[in-house]
């Protein structure tokens, strides 16, 4: 399936290229993908700065937490999105860090949120897995149901490098073995 996504994506972005070169020319479609490119950059840089502001407010208490984390989400997937070649995927990418955009978005990302979470909820999986908690992370903790054996790791022996054996004393006599 992911195989699928990736020529439909080329099959969008490669109409995309030819529509606009025979629209505008090849020359100006080329400007054009630079000057998306170089704009994208700005835009990453900026609303990057923004949202990290944003984050910290939420974090003082200034503002709700919810927006800001949907504002960063979205955020980071236009940056995501204006990295990948392509002139449909610089234009969604710059959708993205348009503000008015992200506010427009913003309820539609609340409600997957809480759909997945009721989901989550319904059929009784945490994250986590096995929750937060004395035990760690997993349905038993770190680990669990696994035999975890103390002891070190030592050189291959196989190896045709020369030991390092500066330091090493024997177990048997403890004798230097230098």
């Amino acid at each position: 399936m992911p195989l699928l996504y990736f020529f439909l994506y080329l099959v969008v972005e490669i109409s995309a290229l030819v529509w606009l070169g025979s629209a505008i020319g090849i020359l100006w479609t080329v400007f054009v993908v630079i000057a998306l490119s170089a704009l994208g950059m700005v835009a990453i840089r900026s609303q990057g700065r923004r949202v990290l502001s944003e984050l910290r407010s939420a974090n003082a208490g200034r503002r709700s937490p919810g927006g800001a984390v949907a504002d960063g989400a979205l955020v980071a997937l236009g940056s995501v999105l204006l990295t990948i070649p392509g002139l449909v995927s610089s234009v969604l990418g710059l959708l993205l860090m348009i503000p008015l955009t992200r506010a427009l978005l913003r309820p539609v990302i609340a409600r997957s949120a809480a759909r997945r979470v009721e989901t989550a909820v319904a059929s009784g999986r945490t994250f986590p897995p096995g929750g937060f908690g004395p035990q760690g992370f997993g349905p038993r903790g770190f680990g669990a149901g696994h035999v975890v054996i103390d002891g070190d790791v030592m050189p291959d022996r196989g190896n045709s490098a020369p030991r390092d054996t500066r330091g090493v004393i024997d177990g048997t006599t403890g004798r230097d073995e230098r």
